[in-house]
This record gives C-alpha cells, sequence and structure tokens, in this order.
C-alpha cells in the first residue's frame, strides 16, 4: 500500500509539537541531502562535457595515448593506462576521468 500526501498530511496533523520539531529538521536534512546530490551530479556532467570538448579539440595531439582529464585540464598523458590512472589517484582525484584516444576513422575489419 502507498502512502500519499493526505495521508501524510493527517499523521503530522495528529503529532505532539516536539515531533513536529524533529520531523522539521528531519525534511531539512532530506532537503539539503537531495540538493548536495543534485550539485553534484550536475558537476560530474559539466565535468564530462568539459572533457569531451577537450578530447575533440585535442585527440590528434594525443593520438594512441591515455589521457586523465578534470573538466578541461589535462592531468596526465602516457601510453600506459595504469600509469595515468596511478597519477590521478595521486594527485587527489577520486574518480578520475581516463580515456584511450585512438583513431575510430578506420573501419573494424573483423570476420
Amino acid at each position: 500500500m502507498q502512502t500519499n500526501i493526505e495521508q501524510v498530511t493527517n499523521i503530522i496533523r495528529a503529532m505532539p509539537l516536539e515531533d513536529l520539531d524533529e520531523l522539521s529538521e528531519v525534511i531539512a536534512a532530506e532537503k539539503q541531502a537531495k540538493r548536495e546530490k543534485k550539485e553534484k551530479l550536475n558537476w560530474r556532467l559539466e565535468r564530462y562535457k568539459k572533457a569531451r570538448k577537450w578530447l575533440d579539440e585535442h585527440e590528434a595531439e594525443y593520438m594512441n595515448k591515455w589521457v586523465c582529464l578534470e573538466g578541461d585540464k589535462l592531468i596526465a598523458v602516457d601510453d600506459d593506462g595504469r600509469t595515468v590512472y596511478q597519477t590521478a589517484k595521486d594527485a587527489g582525484i577520486e574518480i578520475p576521468f581516463i580515456h584511450h584516444i585512438v583513431d575510430e576513422s578506420v573501419p573494424f575489419g573483423g570476420w
């Protein structure tokens, strides 16, 4: 059974004042957590868009290399992806954006 807003409202009206104060704190904390989650998601999306733009503009310079980007800032570049990853982690990047730049214009010639 799903609770609707009318049922919640009736429960709130029946609550003692002390419980309403506690409920207000819970609601404020929940709103703040949702705002922070949305902001973090927007930050990640903007970070990805900047990285994608950087890749579009610089892929020829770094062909066949592994790169780590923080938005539009190049953090590390190397032939080895593990080295790039470790450099990013050492720089304090929690979730590094790492990309192997390859020429995708060449068609795949498989079986």
